[in-house]
């Protein structure tokens, strides 16, 4: 099955400034918000800022000294009145395509046209529109309704943003032929017209499948799933992943996805991983052994192990002779166990931003956090045999990478008002120290390398890590600010972050320059390759909207590999081993 994700896909400008404006308000004050009808159209997305703070009403009646946000759609005049006498804060958060069809209505009511909108009478948008028509108004959602236009000197056709263009021009052509002195403007939103093209243009080219993804009472997204119906194409309308089954698609040869313009990233990035899942249902057994193979190792985390056991075992052989790597076992054994274990405290924020990890967490948690403490406890009785600085030192990083992702932990950070506090620990600092205390440091006590090559590890480890951090927070940044959650892009923003990672590459390139000339050893750029790949895939990441989230993580973490075998190699062509 060919997949494709069409080019213009979920939150619409609109959309997202709402979101946006929302999110900053409930991270910057304990103050509940009120929003008069659902913000915008997409359960999933609504609950999860409920549960943040935000709350639906459906009346006015107790808004008084209250923070009121008028939701996307608008709102009527006299309702936006009473808000206004009412309400201690307003959060108009009016789409700015909808304010500009509400101000082209007032003016032309004002010049005496009758107002002809082509809509849902029932539509939120539609409801607050007729307000502002002065000079009377008629709605009209179909061709039988045109019928029903009262007599008028002048008239102003306009529409719902998020109407079909067909039925608009349809409309329009038989109404051009009835009435004289009609101004017509065209006011749907070019956000739903260009969704609707690419499904259009999506049928021109074969496809046998349509999946909308998007909210039920979403009215341009049902409009997609009109648009594919109408076109004898098999067409699912889901509001998340789980609506797909693999029996509905196994036919499918040609399925494109799109999303209405309320529709969030991680459910559009969860409906892609879904159908790449189904998809290789289908292949040889030998490749999808290897894929499940991969997504097991890299959402368990192992592959980072690899690179632990590696980073070490280089500092190691560039030190004091030892024939058993036990510090490497144990940086290999701590990172394993950190990782398992604050992904399993935080199954609940996967179930929701990634039910492919979560799925494994589900199925083999329990196993993982058994397999997690006795890595634990092997390595600190590992380190028994180093100094007692070492075993203070891991003991240290273990009770902090241990308990930082758990609930109470949270509930402290988030009882923080200054926000730096909150900022500190979503850029995963602790996580980011551990690594340097029983990666690089713990073991250059003991083996005693070149304090340049000391320095370039660090830096090295910094980057790498670091700059893990920064792709997968880039892949999650919509989903991340809706949930609350503070990684370093959405703390810096995306240019910074971008920045940011080409810095730590300087950095790591300076050290690595500097260590080549202490020791002599022109091979150590070599270890710089993980640092470029990163960087590279830092600058692509930061381009797409709407990764599948496996490909990148698995792209991601490959690195791992790619930096372990640079190891290797740089210990070949210094004799280290």
């Amino acid at each position: 099955m060919k997949i494709a994700l069409a080019k213009h896909s979920g939150f619409c400008f609109g959309v997202k400034n709402a979101v946006a404006r929302v999110v900053e308000e409930i991270n910057s004050s304990d103050d509940t918000i009120l929003v008069y009808g659902p913000l915008i159209h997409n359960p999933q997305t609504v609950e999860i800022l409920e549960n943040r703070g935000l709350k639906t009403i459906h009346s006015l009646d107790d808004i008084k000294d209250c923070s009121v946000a008028v939701r996307t759609h608008g709102a009527p005049l006299n309702e936006l009145k009473i808000i206004k006498e009412s309400a201690s804060k307003i959060f108009n958060l009016t789409c700015p395509k909808v304010a500009r069809v509400q101000s082209t209505i007032k003016t032309y009511s004002a010049n005496g046209c009758h107002t002809i909108i082509i809509g849902n009478s029932g539509h939120a948008e539609v409801v607050g529109l007729k307000s502002f028509a002065t000079n009377g108004v008629t709605v009209v959602s179909s061709l039988e309704e045109s019928d029903n236009i009262p007599q008028a000197d002048k008239y102003l056709l306009v529409s719902q943003t998020t109407i079909d263009r067909e039925l608009f021009d349809s409309i329009v052509k038989k109404l051009e032929d009835k009435l004289s002195n009609m101004t017509v403007i065209n006011t749907i939103c070019d956000s739903t017209e260009n969704r609707q093209n690419d499904v259009h243009e999506a049928i021109k080219k074969g496809i046998d499948t349509l999946i909308v993804a998007g909210g039920k009472n979403s009215a341009n997204t049902t409009m997609l799933a009109r648009i594919g119906f109408a076109n004898a194409i098999k067409t699912f309308h889901i509001e998340t992943e789980q609506e797909l089954s693999f029996e509905d698609l196994k036919d499918s040869k040609y399925a494109l996805v799109t999303a209405g313009a309320s529709t969030p990233g991680w459910i559009i990035n969860n409906v892609l991983e879904k159908l790449y899942s189904m998809k290789h249902k289908k292949s040889n057994p030998l490749f999808r052994g290897i894929k499940t193979l991969a997504e097991f190792l890299v959402r368990t985390n192992s592959l980072s192990a690899v690179f632990a056991f590696f980073s070490t075992f280089f500092i190691q052989s560039a030190g004091i002779f030892t024939a058993f790597p036990s510090l490497p076992l144990i940086s290999a054994l701590y990172i394993f166990s950190m990782y398992s274990t604050n992904n399993y405290f935080d199954r609940e924020f996967l179930k929701l931003s990634n039910s492919s990890k979560y799925a494994i967490y589900k199925k083999f948690g329990n196993y993982l956090m058994f397999l997690s403490l006795i890595s634990l406890a092997a390595s600190f009785y590992l380190v028994l045999d180093y100094s007692s600085v070492s075993i203070i030192l891991l003991a240290l990083s273990s009770i902090f990478g241990f308990i930082y992702f758990t609930h109470p932990v949270k509930r402290i950070i988030d009882a923080f008002k200054p926000p730096f506090i909150k900022k500190l620990y979503g850029s995963k600092i602790v996580n980011v120290l551990g690594w340097l205390t029983v990666v690089v440091i713990v073991p250059s006590i003991h083996f005693k390398p070149d304090k340049s090559l000391i320095f370039f590890m660090t830096a090295l480890i910094l980057c790498i890590v670091t700059e893990r951090h920064l792709i997968i927070g880039n892949i999650a940044y919509q989903g991340d600010s809706i949930f609350g959650r503070v990684s370093i892009p959405i703390w810096l923003g995306s240019k910074t972050t971008i920045i940011l990672s080409r810095v730590l590459s300087a950095v790591s390139a300076l050290t690595c320059a500097a260590a080549a000339y202490q020791t002599s050893s022109p091979y150590l750029f070599i270890l710089l390759i993980p640092v470029i790949y990163y960087t590279v895939l830092m600058e692509i990441t930061a381009k797409i909207e709407y990764p599948v989230s496996i490909i990148y993580e698995i792209l991601t973490d490959l690195n791992f590999i790619i930096a372990a075998c640079c190891y290797v190699l740089v210990m070949a062509a210094n004799n280290m081993f």
